[in-house]
């Protein structure tokens, strides 16, 4: 098919053989067959932050008999069952078969300036070396599979916060064991060395270190419960927000200084500092909560309030468990000047 629209395509990457559907199998995501033998498959790889739909393909003499968009439906009902609020994929923009059928079965085109995860600069730079721009626009498209919340839904939550200031709870420890995974536990570990016992911070590049190295003063990142809560709407996807501690406390710079402490589980129990690290939404946060939860947290309302959460390292190892007290401690606030007495 796109020999008929592109002509010769020998030796190029769009005439290559798929890769082997073993091969598929083996990564995390699932493939879908239609047909016995089979004459469609769609296969989806369940990236860091979403799910994303890596091929759709049906056999030409089978075509226009509904079984990609079979192929999609299924795909997109699957991935939202794994608890993916979106599904995303790669094609050309103005072939017929390509970004205008996906256009025709929920999917929308992905803004350019939008932030990108790891996952999908990696998709986009493989595209860029085998030269698949030479035939046509490439673009992102994507199709929520759970409606986000709305900024107005957004506002009106939080003209009802009210967190406690000084003594708090912890509602969940998470840990990331590779990107992409989860863990919720019931007893989590804190290390000065290594953050939470067992996440994947210390394997993490850091852009603004030198040579990439993790930073230590992002070794874990805290969040305010409640909004996972309200992001999520569901329990299952709370633990997709990607921060190791979610907590029931104001988080806000008025209420936790950079280098204010957080003291968990009693006096003999794990100590955490706050840094200065700003902690933002990006690429990752977007495909899981959508635009406008991006937009709210980075704004005017969400940014004084550290809604993002906050970055901080640990500074006194312990074993926290959700229910756990968190108890501030701020820094002595700075000595008065006495200039000019």
């Amino acid at each position: 098919m796109f020999e008929a629209v592109l002509g010769d395509l020998t030796g190029d990457a769009l005439a290559s053989p798929a890769v082997d559907g073993r091969e598929r199998a083996a990564e995390p995501g699932f493939v879908l067959v239609a047909g016995d033998p089979a004459v469609g498959f769609a296969h989806v790889r369940f990236l860091d932050a979403h799910a994303h739909l890596d091929q759709l393909s049906v056999r030409p003499e089978h075509m226009r008999q509904g079984i990609g968009t079979a192929l999609v439906e299924a795909a997109a009902e699957r991935a939202a069952l794994k608890g993916h609020g979106s599904l995303t994929l790669t094609t050309y923009a103005d072939l017929p078969w390509n970004a205008p059928f996906y256009a025709r079965n929920g999917f929308v085109e992905v803004a350019a300036d939008e932030p990108r995860t790891a996952s999908q600069l990696a998709i986009s730079a493989t595209e860029e070396e085998l030269g698949l721009e030479k035939h046509g626009r490439r673009i992102w498209m994507r199709r929520v599979l759970r409606a986000h919340r709305t900024a107005a839904e957004l506002d009106a939550w939080v003209a009802t916060l009210d967190s406690p200031r000084d003594v708090g709870t912890l509602r969940a420890v998470v840990r990331r064991p590779v990107p992409g995974q989860r863990e919720v536990l019931e007893v989590g570990h804190l290390d000065v060395t290594a953050g939470l016992v067992g996440d994947s911070w210390s394997t993490r590049a850091t852009r603004h270190m030198p040579e990439g190295r993790p930073d230590p003063d992002m070794q874990l990142n805290v969040m305010h419960h409640g909004l996972v809560q309200f992001l999520a709407q569901d329990p299952e996807r709370e633990q997709l927000a990607g921060d190791q501690l979610h907590v029931d406390l104001d988080l806000s710079h008025a209420n936790l200084p950079a280098w204010s402490e957080l003291h968990i589980g009693g006096p003999d129990g794990a100590v955490i500092v706050v840094t200065e690290v700003p902690h933002n939404g990006c690429g990752k946060f977007i495909a899981r909560f959508g635009k406008d939860a991006m937009t709210f947290v980075n704004g005017p309302e969400g940014k004084p309030r550290r809604l993002r959460g906050l970055c901080a390292k640990v500074v006194r190892p312990g074993t926290v468990r959700p229910g756990d007290e968190v108890v501030v401690v701020r820094p002595p606030a700075p000595a008065a000047s006495h200039v000019g007495e």
